[in-house]
Parts: structure tokens; C-alpha cells; sequence
């Protein structure tokens, strides 16, 4: 984790993306939020909210025209030269559909790698994390599990103050991390799957998983080693979790998955919780 902020930040001059924010920026900017994507030969900053709005909605799938107007509520002429914009400059592709050539799709062919964000930089510290600080040292010297969750704690709390969201780096990490420890948890049902896994989350001190549906794959974590000590911010924060879920059951379904956090002790609930569905063919 540590290793991809060095490389991001090692590569990125603030200053350019900065200029380039400017040079994207249209009469509904505002300088609130600017999110950053990488391409084969750039990274760019877009502050456009309708551009950021659009390549949000591309960014799980293939999305028709129509439905991008519809989302955005802005005149067909508007969105397109909002995606002829975005597809000049590398980050979305379109083409027509597979079964219904009249229809345009659009899709990313970038990487969101963050965003500039004052959204959580008032964010409030949870009681239980007040009062630890409180006490003193936040982690026991022969604990390695509570350095390594005060350690995530002050990286992310860290990041909000500064206004930087990296959860699309570690959500990729986190993929990463899900794809090698997919062999290990293996089984022949999600029952199985999810069994070994809470046994491994158990025994390192990362929190206890529950299955709460198979239909479609519901999992309740408590105890979250990601998020359990972070501000409460009103949104999800477990974006590299949701990566390792991602990486483990890709594995196991033998097909790509998405994976929402619905609930989330950031978002103020006592636990988190991850639906997982399989991701849509291409139309």
C-alpha cells in the first residue's frame, strides 16, 4: 500500500494536474472535486462534473448513450461533446452493440487512480477511537495486529485531512491481494469458500466474516481491520476489502464479480457489509 502512494505520488506533479484540471474546465466546474485517471501515455485531472459524472457511471460496464442523458439530465447535444472530450483524451471508448448496432455503448479505458476531495475532511472521530487516543499509545509494543490497524488508521485519516481519496489504488491492491489468497480458501460452495475465510480472517485478527445470503452472496464483517477504526464519514471505506473480495470470488466463480459495500462502520453502522454479483455480459 504504502509502495503504490510512493509511486503515485513520485509521478504525479501537482502542478500539471492542476493545469490540466483548468484546461478541461467548463461552465458547471466548481473546484470542489478533481479525480485523477491514468492512461497508457498520461495521467490526467478532470474537474468537469458532468465528465465526472459520466465516467462514473462507465465505470463498472459498458453503459448505453441513452441512459448516460438520462442519469446526467442534460441534452444529448451536451453529452456528446462531453464524450467526444473524454474519448480524445483516452479515458472512454465507444462502440455500437453487439445485438443492436443502433444502440452506443460507453466504457472506460482508463484507471481511476483518486481523487482531490475536501468530502471527508470534516469527518468525525468515532468515541471509541477518541477515547483510545486518549489513553495514550493507540497499539501494545508486542502487538503487531494493532500497530498495523493504527498504522491504516492514521494513512487513511491522514489522506482526508490532506484531501486525497486513493481508493481506487487500493481497491487494485486489494484485487491483487484477493487473487493470491483465493487458492488458499478454495472450496466447492460458497459455504465452503466463506468458512475458510473467516477462519483465516480470525486467526490474523482481521475481523469475522458471516454469510448472510447465497442468493445473491451477502457477507457481514465485523471487527473490520480496515475501517472499524476510521472517522465516520457517512459513505463506505473498505475499498481495499471490497478488492480481496473481488480477487477471491472472480476465483471461485470463475467469472468477474462486483462487490458493493452496503453497510460500513464509516458509515456508521456496527458492522460492514459486502453483496457480491457476478458482472454482466458485454451487450
Amino acid at each position: 500500500m504504502f509502495y503504490c502512494m510512493r509511486t503515485i505520488f513520485k509521478n504525479i506533479a501537482i502542478h500539471n494536474l492542476i493545469m490540466q484540471a483548468r484546461r478541461d474546465r467548463t461552465d458547471d466546474t466548481h473546484d470542489e472535486e478533481v479525480r485523477l485517471f491514468s492512461t497508457d501515455s498520461r495521467v490526467m485531472a478532470i474537474d468537469s462534473p458532468i465528465k465526472n459524472r459520466i465516467l462514473e457511471l462507465v465505470a463498472h460496464g459498458p453503459v448505453p448513450f441513452d441512459k448516460i442523458v438520462e442519469a446526467t439530465g442534460k441534452a444529448k447535444s451536451t453529452i456528446s461533446v462531453h464524450i467526444r472530450d473524454l474519448e480524445l483524451a483516452g479515458l472512454i471508448v465507444s462502440r455500437p452493440g453487439a445485438r443492436d448496432s443502433r444502440k452506443r455503448y460507453i466504457e472506460l479505458s482508463s484507471e481511476s487512480i483518486g481523487r482531490l476531495t475536501t468530502e471527508d475532511r470534516g469527518a468525525v472521530v468515532p468515541d471509541h477511537i477518541r477515547k483510545r487516543q486518549d489513553h495514550g499509545q493507540p497499539f501494545a509494543d508486542d502487538d503487531i495486529v494493532s500497530f498495523f490497524r493504527y498504522v491504516v488508521q492514521v494513512f487513511r485519516t491522514q489522506a482526508m485531512e490532506m484531501g486525497i481519496n486513493l481508493d481506487p489504488v487500493l481497491r487494485r491492491t486489494g484485487i491483487e491481494i484477493g487473487r493470491t489468497l483465493a487458492p488458499k480458501v478454495a472450496g466447492g460452495s460458497v459455504e465452503e469458500v466463506v468458512r475458510k475465510m473467516n477462519a483465516f480472517w480470525q486467526a490474523h485478527e482481521l475481523g469475522t466474516i458471516t454469510l448472510v445470503s447465497t442468493s445473491p452472496v451477502t457477507l457481514e464483517v465485523d471487527g473490520c481491520f480496515e475501517c472499524e477504526d476510521l472517522p465516520v464519514t457517512g459513505h463506505g471505506a473498505c475499498a481495499f476489502d471490497t478488492g480481496v473480495l473481488i480477487g477471491i470470488f472472480s476465483y471461485h466463480f470463475s467469472k468477474t464479480v462486483n462487490v458493493v459495500e452496503e453497510q460500513c462502520y464509516s458509515s456508521g453502522y456496527d458492522h460492514c457489509t459486502f453483496v457480491i454479483t457476478p458482472v454482466p455480459e458485454k451487450p
